[in-house]
């Protein structure tokens, strides 16, 4: 068994065959950075490997899918992975839907410091430093089934031993967290020891579960063990928001983990939310929407792919759901900061449309009145129908017209009956 501390990368989901989506238009000067941005991500994991001097990297899934990604793709992993070779750090990658192990062209043959898992059975790999012991790896390429966390053997002295897996593994993680292998938890939210005083390994389990298989960085469990996703390097869409990268694991001599975030994205998808109200005139919405993004980018060199939800209340609000002001905003944003260094691309202007409508106007016996009670049987029966198809003329019905007429999603259906009854209210409403 052995005492000694040591660092290691976890990461996944690299997707290099999939590029950012979301952007209804494309600019020129965007084009390359989208195309690259995976790939400039997943380059600074590897940096990130090389900078922290870590004793290996695991590849938990979805790093690329070759048949897609081309020779571009398997090129430059094979050049991560010689970087990595010549600082001595092994790699230690289960692949996952899109990266199966036998996908990999042999005409990339991969270097010996990559050891990757089998698909249809656990296996296991001890790490060595210097010819000492350091951890058990043990792992699974992703196949036609999920095995129990009694297949994942840990060391069988009690050294420091991780499980690799991609896919939704809530299942597995649990039953590894209570089924008797796992540990005593700390006081201190940085992973877990085995009880005694001495915090000594433990005889049996798996201290760390390094999963993947998953855009967002999110961990399961922390005690007893860990369970965690590194998400995603590089988001791919408004949906993937926020900063994404990998984490670096320090195990101390005692068994115990530290797990740090370091993010690596070249671009990052932004959700920002701006509130105004019956004094707000377009100068000074123009002047919050500058001091938001000079916080953004204050600091940073990350480009930025912005959606902005405006809230609150007011004839500016008002004038902006017409529409006209809404596009004369966009394209501000986009010439005053779209061009600039760091990029802060807007990709778009939402209405919050949370903000629900006096009751009394629901009482009215008026024509607004009538269009609201309407509006609002028809939200309170999800069954209803919406017949938005029936509205479309007999060249759209065949066309993608249908299809953004079929709204199939609740949470869709209930924006658009609110922006129904915000639009009745401003044309039926006078001056209410």
């Amino acid at each position: 068994m052995s005492n000694r501390s040591f660092r290691f990368l976890h990461a996944s989901d690299f997707r290099l065959d999939v590029v950012p989506r979301g952007l209804t238009e494309v600019p020129d000067h965007l084009r390359d950075t989208l195309l690259d941005a995976p790939y400039r991500a997943a380059r600074g994991v590897f940096d990130t490997a090389l900078a922290e001097r870590v004793a290996f990297v695991i590849l938990a899934g979805n790093i690329l899918q070759p048949a897609l990604a081309g020779p571009r793709g398997t090129a430059f992993l094979s050049e991560q992975f010689d970087r990595l070779a010549e600082a001595g750090i092994g790699v230690y990658w289960a692949g996952g839907e899109s990266d199966p192990p036998d996908a990999w062209p042999t005409a990339f043959p991969l270097p010996d410091n990559v050891r990757v898992f089998a698909k249809d059975r656990v296996t296991d790999f001890l790490h060595q430093c210097d010819g000492s012991p350091l951890a058990r790896i043990v792992g699974i390429s992703r196949g036609s089934r999920q095995p129990p966390p009694a297949e994942f053997p840990p060391d069988a002295v009690g050294l420091y031993s991780i499980g690799v897996v991609c896919g939704e593994m809530e299942t597995v993680a649990l039953q590894a967290q209570t089924d008797g292998q796992g540990y005593a938890p700390r006081n201190d939210g940085q992973g877990a020891y085995p009880p005694g005083s001495d915090g000594a390994y433990p005889t049996r389990g798996i201290h760390y579960w390094a999963l993947g298989g998953r855009a967002e960085r999110s961990t399961l469990f922390n005690s007893p063990g860990i369970a965690h996703y590194p998400g995603t390097p590089q988001g791919r869409s408004p949906a993937e928001s926020n900063a994404h990268g990998c984490t670096v694991v320090d195990v101390d001599d005692r068994g115990r983990a530290r797990m740090t975030f370091i993010a690596t994205n070249a671009m990052e998808w932004r959700q920002e939310t701006l509130s105004i109200d019956s004094s707000t005139q377009r100068e000074s919405l123009e002047a919050i929407c500058m001091q938001r993004i000079q916080s953004l980018t204050v600091g940073s060199k990350t480009d930025l792919l912005v959606t902005w939800t405006i809230g609150g209340s007011g004839p500016l609000l008002a004038e902006l759901r017409r529409g006209k002001l809404r596009g004369e905003l966009l394209e501000w944003l986009r010439i005053e900061h779209g061009l600039s260094s760091p990029i802060v691309w807007t990709v778009g202007i939402e209405l919050a449309w949370q903000n629900a409508l006096p009751a009394s106007l629901y009482e009215q016996e008026t024509i607004l009145g009538d269009f609201l009670r309407a509006l609002r049987d028809i939200e309170l029966d999800p069954q209803q129908p919406l017949n938005l198809e029936s509205l479309l003329a007999d060249g759209q019905a065949a066309s993608l017209f249908s299809q953004a007429a079929a709204i199939a999603d609740p949470a869709a259906r209930k924006r658009v009956l609110h922006e129904a009854a915000l639009l009745g209210m401003e044309l039926l409403g006078g001056d209410q």
